[in-house]
């Protein structure tokens, strides 16, 4: 474990978490945002699922791209996705902001229902993502549940990255959710984003959802269940959220450079559950001791310390 004491402030873990997604901290972007006005909407087709995606390409190439993945019920315009985009474009390296399927605009492209266990369809986008930038260095980076699946990504055989690097993500996914259930801030919040998903979904797709009593629904914890036993091959909620744990054995195939970047006051990752990861030669795990989730604001400017991190170690 490396442990870092950047100057953050505000010192709130709950502030430091609001602002991480904070439309706010876009003011800087208003007038000019370098990476919409370069970017390139697409479509990334897998026999698995069809996935949303937007290239920014660098006018003086370097050499470097930068694959960017949201949070749950997050976007490729999530207000951290976007700043951590702008500052690596000014840097001189070229983005390409990847949707998971049902997020953002992209909930028509496919019928079945995203879960967080649907790594195989992302590492079928990534894999072609590589294979066409196979010229230039390739960095992989996630935010939250991104980076949940950033890590699981870098354990697959079939995918090359020059780093990986996963900002606060979860490693026991039930005790996430357990964590988020408590609160009386973040539980309603994520029970909103999500139930607002589902209304969109079954507007579209109306029979995914007959016999499903999904808006009754009061807890993530019984929703998870009734989506889970519906739409996935998982028997149980645990057994759904054991199957996106970052666990030691597949910590353990990891042989790409991967960092993950995480607050020992984060809300909703239990700093506790990286207890297990830690130490492990395939990983480096560096910590801050505030920062909230994907907080890390350093300044009442809202700047972030971990995308200078990032941006020093992919530069340095």
């Amino acid at each position: 474990m490396i442990i870092y004491r950047p100057s953050l402030k505000p010192k709130n873990r709950h502030l430091q978490s609001i602002l991480a997604s904070a439309k706010l901290r876009l003011r800087s972007l208003r007038h000019e945002n370098p990476v919409k006005t370069a970017q390139q909407a697409e479509l990334i087709k897998t026999p698995l699922a069809t996935l949303q995606g937007f290239y920014s390409p660098h006018p003086q190439d370097n050499g470097q791209l930068a694959i960017l993945i949201h949070g749950w019920e997050g976007s490729a315009e999530s207000t951290y996705l976007q700043l951590m985009a702008h500052h690596l474009y000014n840097a001189g390296i070229s983005v390409y902001r990847l949707n998971l399927r049902d997020h953002g605009d992209s909930h028509h492209l496919n019928e079945d229902l995203f879960h967080s266990c649907r790594l195989a369809e992302v590492v079928a986008a990534l894999q072609q993502l590589n294979q066409r930038f196979s010229n230039q260095q390739q960095h992989l980076i996630g935010f939250s549940l991104g980076g949940n699946f950033a890590v699981r990504a870098a354990a697959a055989k079939e995918l090359n990255f020059t780093g990986v690097y996963a900002v606060s993500p979860p490693v026991n996914p039930e005790n996430s959710m357990h964590a988020i259930e408590a609160s009386k801030l973040y539980g309603p919040y994520f029970l909103h984003k999500w139930k607002k998903s589902l209304l969109k979904k079954q507007q579209l797709f109306p029979h995914l959802f007959e016999g499903t009593d999904w808006q009754s629904q009061k807890s993530l914890q019984t929703l998870t269940e009734a989506l889970v036993l519906k739409h996935t091959e998982f028997d149980t909620a645990s057994d759904y959220f054991q199957g996106y744990s970052l666990t030691p054995d597949l910590i353990k195939k990891i042989n790409i450079p991967t960092q993950i970047i995480t607050a020992w006051d984060d809300p909703v990752i239990p700093f506790a559950d990286f207890s297990t990861i830690d130490r492990l030669s395939n990983i480096k795990l560096v910590t801050t001791p505030l920062g909230g989730h994907c907080g890390f604001i350093k300044n009442w400017r809202l700047d972030s310390w971990v995308e200078d991190y990032i941006i020093n170690e992919i530069t340095s």
